[in-house]
């Protein structure tokens, strides 16, 4: 029996060190099988600038309640502009592993004027510029990641309401240093959602629209480039939610239910989202793409990042290609 269960330990060791190693060897900057902490993405976002100058850009929107940096890339030199963002929910940041993939996969593709999938990368980024905010909560990550004693407000954090939370508590963290759920605090629908009265880890939407630096950075950078599209990355449920102002938005939303196999769901009354915000503001394609499977009020484990990958890989392609077509 003892020699049975060291066989079965050392087969273990060796599935797990395989499957670190497979992944390390999909990007040779970027690995999406760890933990993303803003230090690591500022660091690989310095590299992957420095390697790919062809065809990224980087520029701050703006910072955090502590002060961290809100980057933003652009993907691409083309005339149509997209906005895409992930980690808006602290414990939702696989999706900035995602979007930091991403960036390093087709800034490489278009480099080798490789094609991906079906997709001709340098025809796509020379057509659009894909604006990426790969991280828009920091502070909330950094939380999450490191626990309540990693940030400068840890005394105020200790004593606000826990909401939907497992053990430990700083892991199911959503909201950022305030306490404020970044995804209810945009200003149309504000007024009409319904919240907890204070800071909380989950669900308050502030004390006023935009309130915070980050909900503030991502509003007027997505005003002053006047995006045709916007997507943002989300975690639980594998489900889109839409917004399709015109057929070309249809179509688009159509394609990328096909190619994930995820479902579509009906949109909730304005209630101070950010996609409520570019409904009102920008009237534009919108798609909030649910990336995993549910698990529960935690992170999504790094590990697993493939088996987010695999079905939602061509999202952003998609979307650019239509609207390239669009304009045919």
């Amino acid at each position: 029996m003892k020699h049975l269960l060291l066989l079965l330990s050392y087969a273990m060791a060796s599935l797990t060190i395989s499957s670190h190693a497979a992944c390390k060897s999909y990007g040779s900057i970027v690995n999406p099988c760890v933990p993303y902490s803003h230090e690591q993405m500022v660091a690989d976002l310095e590299q992957l600038l420095q390697r790919y100058s062809a065809i990224l850009s980087r520029a701050s929107i703006g910072t955090s309640v502590e002060g961290r940096d809100i980057p933003v890339v652009c993907l691409g030199r083309g005339e149509h502009d997209i906005l895409v963002c992930g980690a808006m929910h602290a414990r939702e940041c696989i999706t900035t592993n995602y979007l930091m993939y991403f960036i390093e996969q087709y800034a490489e593709a278009f480099v080798s004027h490789d094609s991906i999938g079906d997709f001709d990368v340098n025809h796509l980024l020379n057509n659009v510029s894909i604006h990426i905010a790969p991280m828009i909560n920091p502070d909330g990550v950094n939380i999450v990641q490191g626990g309540f004693e990693a940030s400068c407000h840890c005394d105020s954090l200790l004593q606000m309401k826990l909401i939907n939370y497992e053990e430990p508590p700083h892991r199911s963290w959503k909201a950022n240093a305030h306490g404020v759920d970044l995804n209810r605090n945009f200003d149309f629908g504000w007024d009409n959602c319904p919240t907890d009265s204070l800071p909380a880890s989950n669900g308050f939407k502030g004390f006023a629209p935009l309130s915070e630096p980050e909900s503030h950075a991502l509003a007027s950078f997505a005003k002053r480039i006047r995006p045709e599209a916007v997507l943002a990355f989300h975690t639980q449920g594998e489900q889109f939610f839409f917004t399709t102002p015109d057929s070309c938005s249809a179509s688009i939303a159509e394609r990328l239910v096909e190619a994930t196999g995820f479902e579509p769901q009906p949109i909730d009354p304005p209630y101070g989202s950010f996609q409520d915000f570019v409904a009102l503001h920008l009237g534009v394609f919108y798609a909030c793409v649910e990336l995993c499977d549910y698990i529960g009020p935690r992170p999504y484990p790094e590990c697993d990042f493939f088996k987010i990958w695999q079905p939602a890989r061509y999202v952003i392609p998609i979307v650019a290609s239509g609207i390239i077509d669009n304009q045919r």
